[in-house]
């Protein structure tokens, strides 16, 4: 790049080399930032100088080599030597420049030998070829120079009056090179001048830009150039490349001009080719970021007040700080990346100290003591933990994590030690809840020990329950009965009662140890059913339920009522309108004071109570709040549960959405014995959709033991088994649902509103043609005393009505979609439909049954089941009806007793429908079309299907087919016609 605004320069040093021509040397000292544009003036002024016919002799000095003697001066005896003009060979020079070891006079001072014989000997060689010509010698970078140079070129400058040599020395500001002597008498030589290299003034930016600007359609913005280079001309250039980068990235309109990677190489270049102290100011300044406004950098440096503010001066004129901060972050960041200067541990330690003094608050003084060197000293502690809490309050989880495993590092204090472990199992949970797995064996032998406080202690069974360690817990919160007891009976001992720590009821020791029992108790009913009985008998569920659902006291705190009140109903106990409850305890709880525990719980008791509408709802506001506090593992609890949410409300893609947002959040291995739950979601949404070998795969994800010792195992196998009848394994559906009942039956939860076992159970049976195990299902199911939600009946009667008569069907159907519409399960109510199509086929009302076939497809498509042509689906699957009763075809029951499934296949397979026309018209899969054929040949003695039509003794005249109208097309039973 060409120079421009440097003419004053030029003809100043041109001046001077016309008055050594005339026989008067002289020195000029050229003087500017790092990156101000001094080695091009120096470039620009040899080709000035070279017609003139002068020896040009240059150098240039190196930072790296500033304790090499003689470094400089041998450089210029060399371009001499080159250029013809020593006359005499490198071999008279000292070892020190012909490459031997530097030479060191006593206490630092130049030897005799290079002082005496050297220093006369170079200058004499240049005295002597200025008789000739005039001589130009040029150091860059003098103020890197070796000392032993400088007294060299010191030498000659106090000889230079009537000679013909013009030395041109190169030096950037803002180094200890400022007070030094031979510095200070260089500028006090009558033959020198001192030419100052200052920053482009803004047309001097103009020229650069114009010259840079490579027909581009717009202007580049001059007036933001010349704000963020100060004028550098280095800087200016980087600014340029970074502009055309963005033009040639689509954007050669764009108005604003934004600091890129050439910016940075920039500034990074500047700071290496500065001083150590002015790499360290810089740096310091970096780090500081706003509390620089504060804090001196010599305070931090623990260097003078002198020599600081020449550092900050330097960093001025190059272009990187305006008013005491760097112009762009950008700047600050390429500070921060490529100059970090050695010790940098020690120099963050430091900043932590000086801050502290200075009254910076406890989050700015983490983020240094985090970076810093270990800092032995008693406020480093609180501090640490005062900045992780705020983090946390902010949710900033991973700089709370930063902090806690300082804090960690720097106590030594054991029970200082156990609260940091508790804090970083607490935080690290939210983002990664593996991560927490590692501090549970140290934190259970504390509790045990009675080493926790109750609140770390209640944290700590919150996590051995997420872990599947219900064991564990129990036997922490056994440990804590055990200690408040022998505290209550010291304290009776002592001062005639009262429990020491513990306030009155609703509050302190002992409601924190009511919430640690209440999520044991329903997290894990079966081993927690001691912790069951204790809570529901006390005093708090008194309160919590008084006054036929009244508000709780205000001491309780949103997560007691929120628990509360899903263990009333999870106990079928409720009192009053659980929803409006539900919503008001959401209500009335600030953002910021939510818990994914109060959250969860409120969610549960709406969704048992079959609100979910609203459970929706209250879903999305609380999955919004997780993503805007950047909590992974709140989004994936909230996530899961709306899935099942999706799922009973019949929207199946946006539940299997759900679900895999749950478990992408947080992979299955963070999840624990939770992980059942979106695994659950996943399996029941695409075998409900059709998609079986998707769902298969999500079998293969490992759920521990631990999983069906809680409520989610219920609702897994829940789902495996609606899972196993849309695959064709009835008998392998039946073992999961009984299994179920099994469970609900031993822990005292058996409650339809979460797992409908019964009436699922039951449509195997009627699907099998077993009515006399379904029908005890049903009417147990439905005679069940307490309260029981709407869709739960209507569920049961669907199943009901296919062991009613033919003629009792669509009214029992009816009842059935009355209450599943009512309640908003549209999966339910689209398989109630299909079956009364199936229904009204059967009793050979075409048209009826056109119309409940066309919103029956209508009502799955909505749902995501996306075949026009209905085939088996998880709930669908028991469509067909029971043994006794006539099939569409009237076909006879067979001397070898075959089944009512077997009997209606065969029936259809003697008409000659193919096995995916029978699985479409009965509602199970070909698969077990496959099975009851298999069965039926071997009853029957047949092995064609040829053969069924004789044994089954039909006559083709009889049946009226699937349509109902004799010899009518085949067809699915749900296809519109």
């Amino acid at each position: 790049m060409r120079l421009v605004e440097r003419d004053t320069e030029l003809s100043v040093l041109e001046g001077m080399l016309d008055a050594c021509v005339g026989g008067r040397g002289g020195v000029a000292l050229v003087s500017g930032a790092v990156g101000s544009g001094k080695t091009a003036l120096l470039r620009a002024f040899r080709e000035r100088a070279a017609p003139t016919g002068a020896l040009w002799l240059q150098a240039t000095a190196v930072g790296a080599e500033k304790e090499v003697p003689l470094r400089v001066a041998g450089q210029l005896m060399r371009t001499a030597e080159a250029a013809g003009a020593s006359g005499e060979p490198a071999g008279w020079l000292p070892p020190v420049v012909a490459g031997g070891a530097p030479a060191r006079a006593a206490e630092g001072g130049i030897p005799a030998e290079v002082a005496v014989e050297f220093f006369p000997r170079w200058s004499g060689i240049l005295f002597a070829q200025a008789r000739n010509r005039p001589v130009v010698v040029c150091i860059d970078d003098v103020h890197q120079a070796d000392a032993y140079s400088l007294e060299c070129v010191l030498h000659m400058v106090r000889r230079l009056d009537v000679s013909r040599i013009l030395v041109v020395l190169g030096e950037s500001v803002g180094s200890d090179w400022e007070d030094n002597k031979t510095r200070q008498e260089l500028l006090m030589r009558p033959a020198c001048r001192f030419v100052q290299v200052g920053p482009l003034p803004r047309d001097g930016v103009v020229a650069m830009t114009a010259a840079g600007q490579k027909g581009r359609r717009s202007a580049p913005p001059v007036s933001e150039f010349h704000r963020l280079s100060g004028g550098s001309p280095l800087l200016v250039r980087a600014l340029l490349d970074d502009y055309e980068d963005v033009g040639r990235a689509g954007d050669a309109g764009g108005a604003g001009l934004v600091p890129g990677a050439a910016y940075e190489r920039a500034v990074a270049l500047c700071l290496n080719r500065c001083d150590a102290l002015t790499r360290r100011t810089a740096w310091v300044l970096a780090v500081l970021g706003p509390q620089a406004e504060q804090v001196e950098p010599a305070e931090v440096l623990g260097v003078p007040r002198a020599a600081a503010e020449r550092s900050l001066r330097g960093l001025h004129r190059m272009g990187l700080l305006a008013g005491g901060r760097f112009r762009h972050a950008c700047g600050r960041a390429a500070v921060l990346r490529r100059a970090e200067p050695p010790g940098c541990g020690r120099l963050q330690a430091r900043v932590a100290r000086v801050l502290y003094e200075h009254g910076a608050p406890a989050a700015v003084l983490a983020r240094h003591l985090i970076a810093a060197e270990p800092v032995d000293a008693p406020w480093v502690l609180p501090t640490l933990l005062e900045a992780a809490e705020s983090a946390l309050a902010r949710n900033d989880v991973g700089p709370a994590l930063d902090c806690l495993r300082a804090a960690r590092d720097a106590c030594s204090d054991e029970r200082q030690v156990l609260k940091v472990r508790v804090a970083l199992m607490r935080a690290g949970w939210r983002v990664d809840p593996s991560s927490a797995v590692r501090h549970l064996p140290a934190l259970t032998d504390a509790a045990l020990a009675g080493r926790l406080t109750a609140r770390d202690a209640k944290a700590l069974v919150g996590h051995l329950l997420w872990f599947g360690r219900a064991d564990e817990a129990l036997e922490v919160l056994r440990a804590a009965d055990e200690q408040r007891e022998g505290e209550k009976r010291e304290g009776e001992g002592v001062a005639g009662g009262g429990v020491p720590g513990e306030r009155a009821p609703g509050g302190g020791v002992r409601s924190v140890w009511d919430l640690a029992r209440l999520w044991c108790a329903y997290g894990y009913p079966g081993p927690g059913r001691s912790c069951r009985a204790a809570v529901a008998g006390g005093a708090y569920r008194n309160r919590s339920e008084a006054a036929g659902g009244a508000g709780p006291t205000a001491e309780q705190g949103n997560q007691q009522r929120a628990l509360a009140l899903m263990a009333s109903v999870l106990d079928q106990q409720a009192a009053g309108d659980v929803v409006a409850r539900a919503e008001r305890i959401l209500h009335e709880t600030r953002p910021e004071d939510r818990t994914p525990a109060a959250g969860l719980a409120a969610l549960v008791a709406l969704v048992v109570a079959d609100g979910l509408r609203e459970a929706a709802r209250w879903c999305d506001i609380l999955l919004a709040e997780a993503r805007e506090r950047r909590t992974p593992m709140w989004q994936a609890l909230f996530a899961s549960v709306k899935a099942f949410i999706e799922i009973r409300l019949g929207e199946l893609a946006a539940a299997e959405e759900s679900a895999h947002t749950a478990l992408t959040v947080v992979p299955p291995e963070g999840w624990g014995a939770a992980v059942a739950v979106p695994v659950a979601a996943l399996l029941y949404a695409k075998a409900a959709m059709g998609r079986l070998d998707e769902a298969a795969a999500h079998l293969l994800v490992p759920v521990p033991d631990a999983a069906f010792r809680t409520p989610g195992g219920l609702l897994y196998l829940w789902a495996r088994g609606h899972y196993h009848l849309a695959a064709g394994r009835p008998y392998a559906a039946l073992e999961d649902f009984h299994r179920c009942g099994d469970l609900m039956a031993r822990w005292d939860l058996d409650l339809s509103e979460l797992v409908p076992w019964r009436a699922d159970a039951a449509r195997v049976y009627v699907s099998l043609g077993d009515d006399r195990r379904a029908r005890p299902l049903l009417e147990e199911e439905l005679t069940r005393p307490g309260a029981r939600r709407p869709w739960t009946r209507g569920v049961a009667l669907r199943g009901l009505a296919a062991l009613a008569e033919r003629g009792d069907r669509p009214r029992v159907l009816g009842e059935a979609m009355d209450l599943l519409q009512q309640s908003g399960h549209r999966l339910e109510l689209a398989y109630a439909m299909a079956e009364l199509s199936y229904t009204y086929w059967d009793m050979n009302d075409g048209s009826r049954a056109r119309v409940a076939a066309r919103k029956a497809q209508q009502l799955m498509r909505e749902c995501g089941i996306r075949s026009p042509v209905l085939k088996a689906s998880p709930v669908g699957a028991a469509g067909s009806y029971a043994s006794g009763r006539p099939t569409a075809g009237g076909a006879a029951r067979p001397a070898a007793e075959l089944s009512g499934a077997e009997q209606r296949v065969a029936a259809l397979a003697a008409r000659g429908y193919t096995n995916r026309q029978i699985a479409g018209a009965l509602f199970i899969t070909i698969s077990t079309v496959e099975q009851h054929l298999t069965r039926a040949y071997r009853k029957l003695g047949v092995q064609r299907r040829t053969d069924l039509a004789t044994r089954l003794k039909q006559d083709g005249a009889d049946g009226a087919g699937l349509d109902g109208c004799g010899d009518g097309p085949v067809r699915d039973c749900l296809r519109a016609g």
